[in-house]
């Protein structure tokens, strides 16, 4: 954390010596004077849900949450293939990604100090990781064969965001308390590629008979592309992750309405799941609330709480 600035003297952190405001290096110790940005000292409070929605009887999504010092680290895959195929391919996402990222029990430490262009590369890797996971594992199984899974993989670091994306689930930032929304991720389905192109309008996606058939997805082939993001947060912003069954009972403002009223992440995701099962749920529905705090004035500030 940067050093805190008290009317017009800087505070030296290191020393506690007061300095003049445009000093760069403390007077008394020597150490570097940086104005600490609230922006930039950020926590997660963090909640993830899942539900089988009103009509399926399994659930093939699965996400998971991993937390460390300075990192967290989520994860939501929507199986397809059939209810086993389709769970199975989501469960080895998971693990595949969790065997990348963590060491026992305990996330790799180099994801707290990686350069941004290294930790983007670690992110693509591990979905490709997961793809040939799913992909040998339905060639080894005649029932599993075809089996496939989204995946949207986050980690937020400080005041950035990076996600590694295939798929239809996405990564929304919801600006603090306006409820503003913005789509991180791009769905490599027909219907979005249509409306890409300029051959299908906006408007007409929703409901479209190609709309969740994708062209991109885990498990059908060993070569994958898959799309990075990197973004900035602020104090107040939120990250959602979900699957489809999500977006597709609700539009992106109206998420957006819902996270930045209510109290809580957890709160908030419970809220969106109530929303898109009252509106049928057809689908199984995941989500993954994070909610950025800063952590200036708070004594312990590398806890991140899930």
């Amino acid at each position: 954390m940067g050093d805190t600035y008290y009317g017009e003297k800087l505070t030296c952190l290191k020393c506690g010596s007061l300095n003049e405001p445009r000093a760069e290096y403390c007077v008394s110790c020597g150490s570097p004077l940086i104005i600490a940005d609230p922006d930039f000292n950020l926590i997660a409070r963090v909640s993830a849900r899942t539900s089988v929605g009103q009509v399926r009887q399994n659930n093939e999504d699965n996400l998971h949450l991993w937390a460390s010092e300075g990192v967290v680290i989520a994860l939501v895959a929507d199986g397809m293939g059939g209810a086993a195929a389709g769970e199975e391919a989501s469960r080895l996402a998971v693990e595949a990604v969790q065997q990348d990222f963590v060491n026992e029990t305990a996330i790799d430490k180099d994801l707290q100090i990686l350069p941004e262009t290294d930790l983007q590369d670690r992110l693509s890797m591990a979905i490709r990781d997961a793809n040939k996971a799913v992909y040998e594992r339905s060639m080894k199984d005649i029932n599993l064969r075809g089996m496939g899974t989204t995946s949207t993989l986050a980690l937020i670091r400080g005041n950035r965001l990076f996600v590694a994306h295939v798929g239809d689930s996405r990564a929304y930032i919801v600006e603090g308390k306006s409820g503003n929304i913005h789509q991180v991720t791009s769905d490599h389905s027909f219907v979005q590629a249509l409306v890409e192109s300029g051959h299908l309008a906006p408007q007409d996606a929703h409901n479209h008979p190609l709309e969740h058939v994708l062209y991109r997805a885990l498990g059908q082939s060993l070569d994958l592309d898959v799309d990075v993001y990197s973004k900035s947060l602020k104090a107040g912003d939120h990250v959602v992750i979900c699957s489809d069954g999500l977006s597709k009972h609700m539009t992106p403002p109206e998420i957006g309405i819902i996270v930045a009223a209510e109290k809580t992440p957890d709160d908030a995701a419970r809220k969106l799941i109530e929303t898109a099962n009252e509106r049928g749920g057809e689908d199984n529905i995941s989500v993954v609330v994070a909610s950025m705090q800063s952590t200036l004035g708070i004594s312990d500030s590398g806890l991140i709480t899930i």
